[in-house]
């Protein structure tokens, strides 16, 4: 199984516009740098995208020839229709914000080229994955695991990354969520309703940012965005594995304070993901409603 992955942005490639971008080689100041990285691949596995700045990158970073670097398109670069001109980068910062406008309009979309570089890493399992890889396509990745907030800071992060870059993180990326009950004991729940879905209810949380001490402070930092409530955390109730990549963990916890109007997650303001509500549900009542998931409601009802 997966334990870490060790993103690797390209070097700087030398521009050419006679040809597309995916076929663009290193220049030698790019070359110099990506030798310089001298990154230990001991008991790791590397590939890289099919783009030649990507794959040149990876092999000189770790001495190996580039034909020994395993290639695959799921770490592609963004799929767009692009010519390099003026306000070109004013385009790719609005795609990275995820706001898509007419200039993205033959453009993958950044829920899209985030999926199929997940599934592109679920194919792996060693230990630790060398990925040889691409700005943009990065940052939507990290902003859909939650690593990196969405909007302006996903466009921060983005254009703070080097020619080349390297990113390391341990895995499982984690999540966690809590089981929240106010002072009546009633369960504190978010609604989501999605466009042609049947309504369902989760516990409030999200994911361990890059920027976060520890989980606990990511669980508070959550519950401020999503309900804006304080509360007490409790213990672990509950563990489980999402994939190759991915863990969610679920805390006990006890309302102090909430105010709805001091909410202020992204995902509050984005009508294409649907309604958020929050419930207050008894545990009489959570008997009726499709909570997810079915491992955690089979747990409080037992209790």
């Amino acid at each position: 199984m997966l334990r870490s992955i060790t993103f690797v942005r390209h070097a700087l490639p030398e521009v050419d516009a006679s040809r597309p971008p995916g076929e663009w080689m290193l220049s030698s100041e790019g070359i110099a740098a990506a030798e310089a990285l001298e990154l230990d691949g001991f008991r790791a596995s590397a590939v890289s995208s099919t783009e030649s700045k990507a794959a040149q990158t990876v092999s000189l970073a770790l001495g190996l020839a580039e034909t020994d670097v395993a290639t695959t398109p799921s770490f592609r670069e963004v799929d767009r229709d692009e010519q390099v001109h003026e306000g070109f980068r004013d385009a790719r910062r609005a795609w990275v914000a995820g706001r898509l406008d007419a200039r993205h309009a033959c453009w993958e979309t950044p829920d899209a080229a985030a999926r199929r570089f997940h599934d592109g890493l679920l194919v792996y399992e060693a230990e630790h994955l060398i990925v040889g890889t691409h700005g943009m396509v990065l940052t939507a990745w990290l902003a859909t695991q939650g690593l990196v907030e969405r909007g302006v800071d996903a466009v921060a992060f983005w254009e703070s990354l080097r020619f080349p870059d390297v990113l390391e993180l341990g895995l499982p990326l984690l999540r966690v969520r809590a089981v929240l009950t106010d002072a009546e004991g009633r369960f504190v729940l978010i609604k989501r309703t999605r466009p042609g879905q049947e309504p369902y209810w989760t516990t409030p949380g999200g994911s361990v940012m890059l920027a976060d001490r520890s989980p606990e402070d990511a669980l508070r930092r959550e519950l401020r965005e999503e309900l804006g409530a304080e509360a007490e955390l409790g213990e672990l109730v509950l563990e489980r594995q999402l994939d190759s990549i991915r863990s969610e963990i679920f805390y006990a916890a006890t309302l102090t304070s909430i105010d709805p109007a001091l909410a202020d997650g992204l995902e509050f303001s984005a009508p294409s993901r649907g309604a958020y509500e929050v419930e207050l549900v008894t545990p009489d009542e959570l008997r009726t409603i499709d909570l997810r998931p079915d491992s955690l409601k089979r747990l409080l009802l037992s209790r």
